[in-house]
């Protein structure tokens, strides 16, 4: 499985996504159940930034980024892609370029992104992690030696209580940062304009609480050098949003 992900404002500054009666959202899941009718489509899920509610986030499983690659040659895509800009996507037009990249997680993601059920107890949020490395391209040998730096916080994460869910993987793509263009949404990336090396964290948790009371204990004092020391970081992004699914096949 191959995650696509595009982050882009929305067309309608008010938009909440929460809201069952809200014409965006509807306009926005039957694109989406549009896309999702083609071949090795699996499932979307999307969530507006809390820290910045006019941005949105969307992830599209695929069963392989072949499948993704040949839903876009054909007509019906096309049409798709040019309604989804026109009408959901602020000041976009069919040829605009658009923040659109992928992820091959370690693991299934669901449990990570938290996708809400609509119901007043929903509260489960993701916090996601955009972090970028220069110069890009990087080898395999050089990415590996950051993954392992990182691996040596999962631990301390994974033991604490409140946590859904926990994905990590590489942007295959090499990206333009900042990718939220906002000091709201998280840290600020070095060398605006250049292109970097892109790794994404996905954590759940049952509650924004948990994860606000896991950031205050030792664990996470103690470790946090394991992932800002490591050779080559230019900066941070860290936003969070809350999840919500549109089921495919």
């Amino acid at each position: 499985m191959i995650s696509e992900i595009a982050i882009f404002e929305a067309s309608d500054a008010n938009v909440d996504l929460a809201n069952p009666d809200s014409p965006y959202k509807a306009n926005f899941e039957k694109h989406l159940k549009t896309v999702l009718a083609s071949d090795g489509a699996q499932a979307a899920y999307y969530a507006q930034v809390i820290e910045k509610p006019h941005i949105i986030i969307l992830f599209v499983n695929w069963d392989t980024l072949d499948s993704h690659i040949n839903a876009t040659k054909t007509p019906q895509f096309a049409a798709f892609e040019s309604s989804f800009r026109t009408t959901l996507i602020k000041d976009s037009t069919p040829t605009t370029p658009t923040n659109v990249f992928h992820v091959p997680f370690k693991a299934n993601m669901l449990d990570a992104l938290q996708p809400q059920t609509l119901k007043s107890d929903s509260i489960g949020v993701t916090e996601l992690v955009f972090a970028s490395f220069h110069p890009s391209p990087r080898s395999q040998s050089a990415k590996d030696k950051i993954v392992d730096s990182f691996n040596h916080v999962e631990p301390f994460i994974l033991r604490h209580g409140g946590l859904t869910g926990y994905r990590n993987g590489w942007a295959l793509e090499s990206l333009e940062t900042p990718l939220f263009e906002t000091k709201e949404g998280g840290g600020e990336v070095e060398g605006k304009g250049d292109r970097f090396d892109v790794y994404v964290n996905l954590t759940g948790w049952d509650k924004m609480e948990t994860h606000v009371k896991f950031m205050e204990t030792e664990d996470f004092r103690d470790n946090l050098h394991w992932y800002t020391d490591v050779e080559g970081g230019k900066g941070w992004e860290i936003v969070h949003g809350r999840f919500f699914e549109v089921g495919g096949r």
